[in-house]
């Protein structure tokens, strides 16, 4: 970013507006909650993201509130470079150097059919908010939503129910206090899909770790993905959780 680009950038973080007003929207929510209870794969993604966009809430401008606090998060902020291109874009991840975050992100999205694209489609489609919010929230929100699968790589939990019900208790522990978190979280322990201790020991794994928001994940996809985790205070999930784990929980070591 050029010296004029960076000033401009760090003049539009000290002139926010406002955030817009988030109530819920109860006969929404219920509308989504049944499309993603008939478990059909071509409405689950869009129900999702109308659940947690219909039940409101401030977590998104709590998270840039600190993010703005945050020296390397601020910085990052005010450059607003574009990661859900760069997720998306699977050429220039293959080029980063084996064992990297970056490859790993692009094992991980590849074996589970991500396109980080779809996604922020899929969201701005649900958002009540897409066209509204100043370029900065619209430029954070964005980044939210493809940050959840970087984080299932970070954390070493696998895209299947169990590691989806663990990526939720950490998420929730990095102050990711979306309304129907809690929610899912007792559904799937209820499901069996996770136990107690392992949800609690992925809480805690969140809890500890650095502020993840606020890294700059430009730079940070071409470390080492092991040098990455130190860096941010995050243990291997070996260590983390010892000892036999429910199946499809980790991200398999092959994988």
């Amino acid at each position: 970013m050029s010296g004029r680009d960076a000033g401009a950038g760090a003049d539009a973080l000290s002139s926010l507006p406002p955030p817009p007003p988030r109530p819920v929207q109860w006969r929404r929510a219920w509308e989504q909650v049944v499309l993603l209870w008939r478990n059909d794969p071509k409405d689950a993604l869009d129900a999702a993201y109308g659940i947690k966009d219909a039940l409101g809430g401030m977590t998104d401008e709590r998270l840039l509130q600190r993010v703005l606090r945050d020296p390397v998060g601020r910085a990052v902020m005010a450059e607003r470079a574009d990661l859900p291109g760069l997720l998306a874009d699977h050429a220039r991840l293959a080029e980063m150097p084996p064992g990297s975050l970056g490859r790993a992100y692009l094992e991980f999205a590849r074996r589970h059919g991500i396109n980080a694209a779809y996604l922020i489609e899929s969201e701005h489609r649900m958002s009540r908010d897409f066209g509204k919010l100043d370029p900065v929230r619209q430029w954070f929100s964005d980044r939210l939503t493809v940050l959840h699968d970087v984080w299932h790589v970070l954390a070493g939990y696998d895209a299947v129910n169990a590691g989806e019900s663990a990526i939720i208790c950490f998420s929730i522990g990095q102050g990711l206090t979306y309304r129907p978190m809690p929610v899912f979280v007792v559904m799937m322990l209820l499901a069996g899909h996770l136990t107690p201790r392992r949800a609690f020991e992925a809480h805690r794994r969140g809890r500890r770790a650095a502020l993840l928001v606020a890294q700059d994940y430009e730079t940070l996809l071409w470390k080492p993905l092991e040098d990455v985790r130190r860096e941010l205070g995050l243990p291997a999930p070996t260590v983390d959780h010892a000892g036999r784990t429910p199946e499809g929980m980790l991200i398999p070591a092959s994988a």
